[in-house]
Formats: C-alpha cells, sequence, structure tokens
C-alpha cells in the first residue's frame, strides 16, 4: 500500500475539494483528481451514462446474454465479466490491456487503484499484495525510480510445479495465444503501473496487441465508422482537465452473436506511447446512440497525476 500526500492548497487549480465526497472508493488516480464538470456540459451525468455501477452493468450484461444468440464462448466471457473479482490478479481478469510501450516492453499491464483517507491518496492492487507476500519492498526504492524492474522469484514461485498461464491475446486483426512470463513494476512521479512480461515467440513488432483473456473469444474483425463518430462528437472528452484521448477510441471488432457490443481502442503502433491515455475497452452501444462501457482500461501517459 502506498501513500501520497496532497497539496490541498492545489484544490483550486485541480478540482473542487467537495467533489471527493461523491467519489467512490478504488479510483484511477486520474479520475480521482480530474475535475468533474465544464462550463456547457454535466459532466457527473455523463459519467454516469458512460459507466454505470455495477448492479446497472451487470443488469444490462444479462439483458445482453439473454437476448442474443451467442456463441459459448462469449456467453461464458460475459458471465465471467459478470461475476468478475476485483482482487484477482490481472492476468486472471476476464479481460486485460495489453501494452508495448517500447520495443522490448510488451506486456499485460494492472494498474493501482486509489482511495482518499483525509489528504492522503492510498494505493492498491493484487499485485501490490502479492509482491508484499514475498518480501519485495514498496514501493521501490529510489536507485529503481523510473525503471521497470522485475522480480522472476514471484512467478518462479507460483509456478514451480506447473506450466506458467497461457492466455488469448486479440489483436486488430487476429488472436493467438502465449505464457505469462515475469512479474514487474515501474515506478515515477507520474505513472505507476505493473507489468507481466510474455512470451513472444510468436508475436512481431507489427502485431497490434491489444488484450488478453484466459478466455477464447469469438470475434468479427470490423470497424464500425458511425460508432467511432460517437466518440469524436463526445463531450465527455471535454470532461476533464488533464489530456486524454477519448475522442480517438475506434472499433475493431464486434462480439460474435451481437450486433452492438464492440471492441475499441486508442492508441497508436507499433509503440502504444504517442497518446495521452491510449486505452482498450468493451462497448454497448444502446439504441439512441448511447455508449455505455461494460469493460475498460487506459494509461496515464499525460501524467495527470502529477499536475
Amino acid at each position: 500500500m502506498r501513500k501520497f500526500f496532497l497539496i490541498l492548497a492545489l484544490c483550486p487549480i485541480l478540482f473542487s475539494c467537495s467533489d471527493f465526497n461523491g467519489k467512490k472508493n478504488g479510483e484511477p488516480l486520474s479520475q480521482v483528481i480530474n475535475s468533474s464538470r465544464t462550463d456547457s456540459v454535466d459532466c457527473s451525468e455523463l459519467w454516469a451514462k458512460r459507466f454505470w455501477d455495477d448492479e446497472k452493468r451487470n443488469q444490462l450484461i444479462d439483458s445482453i446474454i439473454s437476448s442474443n444468440d451467442l456463441t459459448p464462448n462469449n456467453s461464458i466471457l460475459l458471465n465471467r465479466l459478470r461475476a468478475s473479482n476485483k482482487n484477482n490478479l490481472v492476468f486472471k481478469k476476464p479481460l486485460a490491456p495489453i501494452y508495448r510501450l517500447s520495443p522490448d516492453e510488451l506486456g499485460i499491464f494492472s494498474f493501482p487503484k486509489y482511495n482518499m483517507e483525509g489528504d492522503v491518496i492510498i494505493s492498491f492492487s493484487p499485485e501490490i499484495s502479492l509482491m508484499d507476500s514475498h518480501g519485495i519492498d514498496y514501493p521501490l526504492n529510489t536507485e529503481n525510480y523510473g525503471v521497470l524492474q522485475f522480480f522472476p522469484s514471484i512467478m518462479d514461485s507460483m509456478y514451480s510445479q506447473q506450466e506458467r498461464p497461457k492466455l488469448f491475446y486479440h489483436t486488430d486483426q487476429k488472436t493467438g495465444v502465449f505464457s505469462i512470463e515475469n512479474l514487474g513494476v515501474y515506478e515515477d512521479e507520474c505513472l505507476t503501473y505493473h507489468q507481466y512480461s510474455i512470451d513472444t515467440t510468436s508475436i512481431s513488432l507489427e502485431d497490434h496487441l491489444l488484450f488478453s483473456s484466459p478466455f477464447k473469444i469469438d470475434l468479427v474483425f470490423e470497424n464500425k465508422k458511425e460508432v467511432d463518430y460517437l466518440f469524436k462528437t463526445d463531450p465527455i472528452k471535454n470532461c476533464a482537465d488533464c489530456g486524454n484521448s477519448w475522442h480517438l477510441q475506434k472499433t475493431f471488432a464486434r462480439l460474435e452473436g451481437t450486433e452492438n457490443v464492440f471492441f475499441v481502442y486508442a492508441d497508436t503502433f507499433p509503440l502504444n506511447n504517442e497518446l495521452d491515455t491510449p486505452s482498450r475497452a468493451l462497448i454497448y452501444v444502446t439504441d439512441s446512440d448511447e455508449v455505455i462501457y461494460l469493460w475498460y482500461e487506459e494509461i496515464d501517459l499525460f501524467g495527470c497525476s502529477c499536475l
């Protein structure tokens, strides 16, 4: 568990201090410190429309399952997404983001969540707990600040008597399989993430890896420009004080058996290091063209937590 001391004098600049009163625990740091409103948009209402609470989201997933002719694989995915345990290690979750931040750094990423306790921001995640259980000091020593550091002993210990987990990966054009290698952590003044390195034997720099799953997923690879247009014109991009890439999201695959459930991303290739917030998501588009996020992950390369 890591603590951040917040300079409350910055409150008038970054956010209304009262905004914390209605915040739920366990939010990404960028959402904890972003403004919740603009002059012309009710941002609180927009966030509520895009990101439903767990109960409402699960009801929507139930509706998707019951009203569509899903493949068995996709039915399993949605049921597991509905019952997903937030305390699971990221590679065990139904969906997990993959990023390549440098030619040699490709892996599954996990980001700590944050709670406010008084004037202190506290970070937590299953990966932090795993490191603690193996005697790894966290936060890192200052000499390792700004360096991705791996701890092979963790996975060696967990899988000493069995093979490393094999997962399905998905690009914008195909599906494949890889195995997990080691757990690492990166930490600097503005960014913290945990990364599971992967076996890249069958993966090239030209492959645009986007997300992984323990489950086989049946996809129809297609781009829906009318859905991409919804992102470009969505006023939610104006609801953050920090740089973001909401309007750059685009569809690349439809969940087979549905007409309005899509996987989307915002990113650049071959390296995922040029946008402010590269992201991956699974969305549902309503008959009235509202986008609802069933799953969403982003990496804050803008450095919002440093503001």
